[in-house]
């Protein structure tokens, strides 16, 4: 998998569908508790400090829609968040 100089590199060694898994929960799981969440992440072969590391994400994921591969977790500063007003994806 290439990764970008701006990942977290706390995610660098995660297979891209682990990435993939990360992002999907935290982007569509409001009821699980922080808890389930990293119990699930291990449980899908990702680290314990990995999975927790995920949990700094989670409001931004929850409140904001991200190009794909263009995310907080994947591009830090250079993500890209999509704007209704202008409606288009503009960097965050």
């Amino acid at each position: 998998m290439s990764t970008t100089h701006s990942m977290d590199p706390m995610f660098t060694a995660l297979l891209a569908s682990q990435l993939q898994t990360i992002e999907d929960v935290l982007s569509n799981d409001e009821s699980s508790s922080d808890e389930e969440l990293v119990e699930f992440f291990i449980e899908e072969g990702i680290g314990v400090t990995p999975a927790r590391q995920a949990l700094a994400y989670r409001d931004r994921y929850l409140t904001t829609i991200y190009r794909q591969g263009q995310t907080p977790i994947r591009q830090g500063h250079d993500a890209r968040r999509y704007d209704p007003e202008a409606r288009r994806f503009i960097p965050v």
